[in-house]
């Protein structure tokens, strides 16, 4: 995606060719189509601010140009976050957000929007200039850096646009200033974050705790409504939510919030922290405890007892109970998962399920689950940020793993054979975070079965295989995967990695 000319495009408004042209004008892949009324404000937009262009660049420069450098309708990467109209100032010190309205909205929506934006812009520069334009009132808000909204005049914005910070822009590659990281968070890996509730839900995860704070209110007649199951794959958000539901309902009463696999450090810090809320595994719970609500995270990696446990728990104490599990089953674990999915489902009446990917890398996650289930070849996927390396022996792979470390990918450990060598994150460092960039070796134990599922031989098989999953999972840019010794599975990998069809 490319800067363009606002004016330029505006001119197109009323035409059925409106979106053909801002494909044209922007350098974009696909077709996206933009409704009518959206074109109609952006032409009111530059129609308005035209007069005042026009006064103040008289004799100096073309006042047209003074639209260059926007970039229209862009989004970030991973999290659908869209901004309608977005500027960058050549040297990245100052950006200018303005939204556009076809249809006047209440002050506090505008507030709320411009205040989200301001966060995700936080972290290209301090120097914000933040403007909403509502085209059926013809109105103008400016939100300024203390988070005070007010009505301005057109006048104010042609002066933000002639700064001699704005002559200057970011022309293309507008990805490379956002990063997901740097937006998407992990309770448990950054814990101060959420207890400072320094980050936002995504409009399904806003909607889900919407309806979910509707089920669980105290109504005899929904009872049977208070059990919730929220399925999603990894990095849909559901753990977030979760986390997010815990810290609203324990304003007033008591949250138990139970997780399926073993705790982090984050985890103790929100334990301490939140005085409503305590976080414990599903075997530390203890059911003599009192509590009003009952939250269960990673419900299909908890054992079938275990489970029982937690419903006799939840429907002695009679009080209202959300779990949530990916729906994905992993080559080895098939009984457990399985029997914990349909315990949950037969558990809760009401399934809300998550689509997409906010938390990592869409490619990685593509890739990951034609990996594990290799007859899923989606063929218009970007595989470039996913490395495919073979080595011969140990003494081969040995100088890749350092060479990827020194630029900053961090090794999964998989326990058991050769998959072990060098040091790495443990189970306990990988579960439930995120990691920019990660590394695993996968050895000879390695192999696809006669249904193209991945699987690994040796004890400790299906724990490989779990932790792979969890380190591909947990990662939010970059994934390279080192095969040792193992040619017929390279050959299956790289031909996943090239979206191949089988040789």
């Amino acid at each position: 995606m490319k800067a363009m000319n606002l004016y330029l495009l505006s001119r197109a408004a009323g035409n059925e060719h409106f979106s053909l042209l801002a494909r044209e004008l922007t350098g974009g892949r696909g077709y996206k189509h933009y409704s009518r009324h959206e074109a109609d404000s952006l032409r009111a937009l530059t129609d308005a601010l035209a007069p005042f262009l026009r006064e103040k660049t008289r004799g100096s420069m073309s006042w047209i140009s003074v639209l260059d450098g926007f970039y229209f309708s862009y989004t970030i990467a991973h999290i659908s976050k869209e901004f309608d109209l977005l500027k960058i100032s050549g040297d990245g010190n100052c950006v200018l957000n303005i939204e556009l309205k076809s249809e006047s909205i209440t002050e506090d929506r505008v507030l709320k929007q411009l205040s989200q934006n301001r966060y995700y812009l936080s972290h290209i520069s301090r120097t914000i200039f933040s403007y909403t334009f509502v085209m059926e009132t013809n109105t103008l808000y400016v939100l300024n850096d203390k988070g005070h909204m007010r009505v301005c005049e057109m006048s104010d914005l042609a002066d933000v646009l002639l700064k001699p910070a704005f002559m200057t822009y970011v022309e293309e590659n507008l990805d490379q200033w956002f990063r997901a990281s740097d937006y998407l968070i992990s309770p448990a890996a950054m814990p101060e974050k959420f207890l400072q509730g320094s980050y936002f839900l995504t409009n399904q995860q806003a909607e889900f705790k919407r309806r979910i704070l509707e089920l669980v209110k105290e109504d005899a007649s929904r009872e049977s409504q208070q059990r919730i199951a929220v399925s999603g794959g990894p990095g849909t958000g559901k753990t977030l939510l979760l986390y997010d539901l815990a810290l609203a309902l324990s304003k007033k009463k008591k949250v138990l919030l139970i997780h399926g696999l073993r705790l982090q450090q984050g985890h103790n810090v929100i334990n301490e922290r939140l005085r409503n809320v305590e976080i414990c595994t599903a075997e530390q719970m203890d059911i003599e405890k009192d509590c009003a609500y009952v939250l269960v995270d990673e419900a299909d990696r908890i054992p079938d007892k275990t489970l029982d446990l937690i419903f006799d728990f939840a429907s002695s104490k009679n009080v209202p109970c959300i779990m949530a599990f990916d729906p994905y089953i992993l080559t080895g674990m098939e009984d457990t998962m399985m029997k914990a999915q349909e315990k949950v489902m037969g558990f809760c009446p009401v399934l809300l399920e998550f689509t997409g990917n906010i938390r990592i890398n869409r490619p990685v996650i593509s890739f990951l689950r034609t990996l594990f289930y290799a007859k899923d070849r989606p063929a218009e996927v970007d595989y470039s940020c996913i490395d495919v390396l073979c080595a011969n022996k140990k003494e081969e792979a040995l100088p890749i793993l350092d060479y990827y470390k020194n630029k900053g990918y961090h090794k999964v450990t998989l326990p058991g054979g050769d998959g072990a060598i060098g040091e790495g994150m443990s189970e306990d460092e990988v579960v439930g975070l995120e990691v920019d960039r990660v590394i695993a070796i996968l050895d000879s134990r390695f192999y696809y079965d006669g249904d193209n599922h991945l699987c690994a031989d040796g004890e400790v098989g299906t724990e490989s295989l779990k932790l792979l999953y969890e380190g591909i999972s947990a990662t939010r840019e970059k994934l390279c995967l080192i095969v040792m010794d193992n040619e017929e599975l390279f050959g299956k990998i790289i031909e996943i990695r090239e979206r191949l069809n089988p040789i």
